[in-house]
C-alpha cells in the first residue's frame, strides 16, 4: 500500500509567464509536489509496471508518446510512409488530427486499475497501483488558509506515474 503520507501533494500556484497582467485563472500553473520517498515508491512501481508490460509484448506498436526510444518524428515518419504506401497502391489517404486539451489531467482513474488486471499485472504492482489511485489528496496553501481535498484525477508534476 502507498503510505498515507507519499499520497498527500503539496500545491503552489504560480503564473504562467507572459500571463502576468491577465486576469483569467488560467494565468496560473498549479506546482504539486510529492516527497521525495513518493517519487521512489512511483519509480519502483511504473519501471515495474513497463518491465510486465513489454516482458509480456502488450504496448502497441503504434503508441510513440511516452513511450523510451519513441519520438514524435518517429510518428511523423510512419505516417508519412502509411500515405506514401498508400499513394503508391492508388489509395486516398485522410489524415484526422486531435490535440485534446489537458488530456492527462482528465484521465479516468479507475480504468488504469483495470487495464492492469486485464494484462494480468501481477498482483503485487496492481494491488499497489490501486492503492496509489485511491485516498489521494491535494494541500493548497496561501499566506492566509490551506485547503485539503481529496482528488480523483490528474497527477502531481513531475510525477514520473503521471503520463
Amino acid at each position: 500500500m502507498f503510505p498515507e503520507e507519499v499520497e498527500k501533494s503539496k500545491n503552489n500556484t504560480t503564473t504562467k509567464p507572459g500571463k502576468e497582467n491577465s486576469t483569467e485563472v488560467s494565468k496560473f500553473r498549479l506546482v504539486s509536489l510529492i516527497n521525495a520517498a513518493g517519487n521512489v515508491l512511483e519509480k519502483l512501481l511504473i519501471n515495474r509496471i513497463m518491465h510486465h508490460i513489454y516482458s509480456n509484448n502488450l504496448m502497441n506498436p503504434n503508441q510513440y508518446g511516452f513511450t523510451a526510444k519513441m519520438y514524435a518524428t518517429d510518428a511523423a515518419l510512419a505516417i508519412k510512409e502509411y500515405i506514401e504506401e498508400g499513394m503508391r497502391g492508388g489509395h486516398i489517404a485522410i489524415l484526422v488530427s486531435l490535440d485534446v486539451k489537458c488530456a492527462l489531467d482528465a484521465a479516468w482513474w479507475p480504468s488504469i486499475p483495470n487495464t492492469l488486471k486485464d494484462f494480468n499485472c501481477p498482483e503485487n504492482l496492481y494491488n499497489l497501483a490501486k492503492s496509489y489511485f485511491g485516498g489521494r489528496t491535494a494541500i493548497l496553501s496561501t499566506n492566509s488558509i490551506q485547503i485539503e481535498k481529496e482528488v480523483s484525477k490528474d497527477h502531481p508534476q513531475g510525477s514520473c506515474c503521471g503520463p
